[in-house]
């Protein structure tokens, strides 16, 4: 009814005040009635209406909003303690009630009152995370001021109020660890939700509880358990139970940058560094879970879009672990993972096992594949590493990659066919010091995919700078193509495409014939006899050229010498005159279709490095890079007398 003001005033806002009556005595009844608890199924749908209305009659529902926040108070961060099970969607609604409770706030006050729950959130978690982690000696200092409070080492952990205004009692690590994960969700569900003016985030505040935990390192041995910053006065039952509880509040404070990137955007660049040393840091201790592989690579993907090419070496080195963990991750979804081979250390039939060099069967050859098995994953899961995958190639300075690291990654890109991965590496190349690119992909991926439109669009638009002839990655109608597109182009380049390479020539443009008419292009230069001479990529054809070997000439029939083009070797370290001839023959329609095929040979005498300036006349356009060969169908008497001088 919001596009009808009549009715909300006649309908609506008489009736909302009785509505929100009758949603306070199903949460709450009366004790004089005979009425049970509502199911957590109606509760969850009061809370859900409450949470929706507000936004749009925050003036109605003003004074429901203290009642509504007592009854929400069970539901909001649950623990082992309260001894009920609460559903996740009901502690989701009645947080989004909570949040949303300070719309009913004086006009002007609804900002204040939204930054200071935060805050209060952030005070109730230090000083919950003081009793939870006292088993530990914290070298972390905070940045907001906050210091920690003296605990009773005699009596268990414990915390929270029996007062309305606090959060329920709890008591053990265990029931602690629970409220520190529903107060970090707490927090993230007020980054989601929106608000209706303009708010003071407590940023510093936030990322201050996040490094406080990830500064926290478990113990990774029994020996470490004992030595590396324990409080001896702590038993070892209690450590235990924190070292249990301990990952999942790891998982949930990554969660809170997560909240913070969807919700700050590009504003949280400043925070992307320290992010992701406290990512490394968390995964240290819980790479072998995966929900904390999942967080982190949804974490780590969303800063790499943010400054991913402006990392540094050092930064993105660190990050091998990560990129490890995809891998693997991805290699085992698909079936390529090698079972772990058994070690039996034990003795067997009260003999010693033997060693490598008692056991004749070391010395045989392994198998030619190891047995692989598959690894069942989650969707979210697997989403989230294919993803990261791509990522990795498409935001990351292919440079700082190790070549290893990055080999795996092309590897597990091709097995799990993830074609995002590969376009992103074949657009995103890794090259070595000399600036060649090592690793092309497309073959596998053209094989793959052979119909799919962007692979396409990528194999006939792939150009690899300095990677060696164009062989090697394309076929010959593609290198054909190519021809055909730069003809029109107009350049100095004879050769077509050369992939960086510049032909070698000493070619003056003495050798232009002064109307240019057609341009004709080699595939592959004609052989010289001497060393010396300058390797020309004459433009002919292979099926209309024909190549004899002389003794002091090279001849390409057949010859119809009509006027031949004369230039002596002016070496002056060569005696002896070397002529070599080159006979093209040249086969060429008429352009309106009537006149019969024309032979013309050109005989070219080529020479040394010294070379004769242009005649009078002919064209100078000739560059270093290549030799066009121009030629005109109809020579007349002058052009035959100048090509002879």
């Amino acid at each position: 009814m919001q596009e009808y003001p009549t009715l909300i005033r006649e309908i609506v806002t008489p009736n909302l005040s009785g509505f929100a009556n009758a949603c306070l005595q199903v949460l709450k009844p009366p004790t004089s009635s005979k009425v049970g608890k509502a199911p957590y199924s109606l509760v969850e749908t009061i809370f859900e209406a409450i949470s929706t209305l507000i936004p749009l009659h925050p003036t109605t529902f003003r004074q429901f909003s203290g009642k509504f926040k007592a009854e929400t108070r069970p539901f909001l961060v649950p623990t082992i303690a309260d001894n009920v099970l609460i559903p996740i969607t009901l502690q989701a609604s009645s947080r989004r009630l909570v949040i949303r409770l300070h719309m009913t706030v004086v006009k002007g006050g609804d900002s204040t009152e939204w930054s200071e729950h935060v805050e209060e959130l952030v005070k109730t978690l230090h000083s919950t995370a003081d009793q939870v982690f006292r088993a530990v000696q914290e070298t972390w200092e905070s940045t907001i001021g906050y210091k920690p409070q003296p605990v009773n080492l005699d009596a268990e952990p414990q915390g929270g109020s029996e007062n309305l205004d606090q959060l329920p009692p709890w008591v053990g690590v265990q029931a602690g660890g629970e409220r520190i994960i529903g107060l970090l969700d707490f927090i993230a569900e007020y980054l989601h939700c929106r608000t209706r003016v303009a708010v003071t985030l407590p940023v510093t505040a936030i990322v201050d509880v996040t490094s406080r935990i990830s500064s926290i390192k478990p113990p990774s041995s029994s020996k470490e358990r004992l030595d590396s910053g324990m409080n001896p006065a702590i038993g070892r039952e209690e450590r235990d139970e924190l070292w249990t509880v301990f990952p999942d509040i790891q998982i949930a404070a990554m969660k809170i940058h997560l909240a913070l990137i969807q919700r700050l955007e590009k504003n949280y660049t400043p925070l992307a560094q320290e992010t992701l040393d406290q990512i490394v840091r968390i995964l240290q201790s819980t790479y072998r879970l995966p929900n904390a592989r999942t967080t982190a690579f949804m974490l780590a993907k969303e800063i790499l879009h943010l400054c991913g090419p402006t990392l540094p070496k050092f930064t993105v080195e660190n990050l091998g672990l990560l990129m490890k963990c995809c891998c693997r991750d991805l290699l085992g979804a698909a079936g390529y993972v090698p079972k772990p081979k058994p070690q039996s250390s034990l003795l067997q039939n009260g003999q010693k096992p033997k060693t490598t060099s008692q056991n004749a069967d070391a010395f045989l050859p392994g198998k030619p594949q190891d047995e692989m098995m598959s690894i069942s994953l989650s969707t979210e899961h697997r989403d989230a590493a294919e993803t990261f995958l791509t990522t990795l190639f498409s935001h990351l300075p292919q440079q700082h990659i190790p070549s290893s690291l990055r080999s795996q990654m092309l590897k597990t890109a091709i097995l799990c066919r993830n074609r995002d991965a590969q376009v992103a590496s074949i657009l995103h190349p890794a090259r070595d010091g000399s600036g060649r690119t090592t690793q092309v992909i497309l073959p596998y991926l053209t094989q793959q995919f052979p119909r799919d439109e962007s692979v396409e669009i990528l194999r006939f638009n792939f150009r690899p700078i300095a990677t060696g002839p164009s062989s090697e990655f394309m076929e010959t109608d593609d290198a054909m193509g190519i021809e055909e597109d730069e003809k029109t182009q107009g350049g100095s380049k004879a050769n077509g495409f050369s992939f960086g390479e510049e032909f070698d020539t000493h070619f003056s443009s003495a050798f232009a014939a002064p109307a240019p008419t057609t341009q004709l292009k080699a595939f592959s230069p004609i052989p010289m006899r001497s060393a010396e001479a300058a390797q020309t990529p004459f433009l002919a054809r292979p099926s209309e050229v024909k190549v004899q070997s002389e003794s002091e000439t090279t001849v390409v029939e057949p010859c119809t010498v009509t006027s031949p083009l004369k230039r002596k070797n002016e070496d002056a370290t060569a005696e002896i005159s070397l002529s070599k001839r080159v006979e093209i023959d040249i086969t060429t329609a008429s352009l309106q279709g009537a006149e019969a095929a024309r032979f013309e040979t050109v005989t070219v005498t080529s020479t040394s490095e010294q070379m004769r300036g242009p005649q009078d006349g002919e064209n100078d356009t000739s560059d270093d890079e290549s030799v066009h060969l121009n030629m005109d169908l109809d020579l007349d008497d002058s052009d035959e007398d100048e090509g002879d001088e």
